[in-house]
């Protein structure tokens, strides 16, 4: 392919990549704020495209601050105005240019169909009061759209001399550990807006007894995203045990994803902790929703570097 548009694609997806990064910091931000609701009609916000404090002022009732409405605002924006065109003109630059591999065909008209349900979710959110399992679902399909990036991103760089050939089992858990991240993701979400993220008081365990009161839903949801998160680590760390024998083997910058992919985890078990001990602050919660995002992103990087070994 034409080394100019292989750097076309490259430069307008980092972006996309970059803006699809952005919104999801965003909406946690709206999530651990309240400000879900701030703007109670969508796609507008109160029946304006711009909500200005005056603007703001003439409607009676408000129950949110400028800020909460300005930070809702922003994370509609970021969508309508940023990611949808850049995904419409990534998508389209792609499919009308027939030279181009079929790879990224089939990925473009894929980001196509994930920004039109996205959308579609997220006028739903709104329309449901931002109930939980639509935020939830809301930030899967997010992870989606910017896994379908990331992919695009990936495959127009060689890395024919830089993979190293591995067995089904490892192909298998670094797939699953990205899929429990995502989940974990989701789960954690959920768990924010159900209003249950400080409804087990204690860490690693629940409470006392460790497991949670099973007639108290708000603990078995928080201990749902917990156990999800334990599930992960264990991937994670089974995952280490078995690259250990390929180590000489792989290049150095495998290795340095393995090395982030280690500090990430460890970052993430130690925010955990925090999170309750702290009773939840914003800027934590948030550097939460962010690294995790980052474990997602090297995880993907990993999977494209390894090769299924052939019986």
């Amino acid at each position: 392919m034409n080394k100019i548009k292989l750097q076309i694609i490259r430069i307008i997806g980092c972006t996309l990549l970059f803006s699809i990064f952005l919104q999801i910091i965003l909406g946690a931000w709206v999530r651990l704020t309240g400000s879900g609701m701030s703007c109670p009609d969508w796609p507008l916000c109160y029946g304006f495209i711009f909500p200005t404090p005056s603007k703001i002022e003439t409607i009676a009732n408000v129950n949110y601050t400028y800020f909460q409405i300005f930070l809702e605002w922003i994370h509609r924006a970021n969508a309508a105005l940023v990611i949808g065109p850049i995904c419409l003109i990534f998508s389209f630059f792609i499919i009308f240019n027939k030279k181009i591999n079929a790879f990224f065909n089939k990925f473009a008209y894929l980001l196509l169909i994930l920004i039109l349900i996205q959308g579609g979710l997220g006028g739903l959110t709104v329309f449901k009061s931002n109930i939980p399992w639509s935020v939830a679902i809301h930030l899967i399909f997010a992870f989606l759209l910017y896994l379908t990036t990331l992919l695009i991103i990936i495959k127009t760089y060689d890395l024919s001399n830089n993979t190293f050939i591995v067995t089904k089992p490892i192909k298998l858990f670094i797939f699953l550990s990205g899929f429990l991240t995502m989940c974990a993701a989701a789960l954690g979400a959920f768990t924010s807006k159900y209003g249950a993220s400080l409804s087990c008081n204690s860490w690693p365990g629940c409470s006392e007894k460790f497991f949670p009161n099973f007639t108290d839903i708000f603990q078995v949801i928080h201990f749902s995203h917990r156990i999800i998160a334990m599930l992960l680590v264990l991937v994670l760390i089974s995952l280490f045990i078995m690259l250990s024998k390929y180590f000489k083997n792989i290049s150095n910058s495998i290795k340095l994803i393995l090395l982030f992919m280690f500090i990430i985890i460890f970052f993430q078990i130690v925010i955990g902790a925090l999170l309750i001990y702290l009773k939840v602050p914003i800027w934590m919660g948030i550097f939460h929703q962010s690294i995790g995002i980052f474990l997602f992103t090297f995880i993907v990087l990993l999977y494209a570097h390894t090769k299924l070994k052939r019986i």
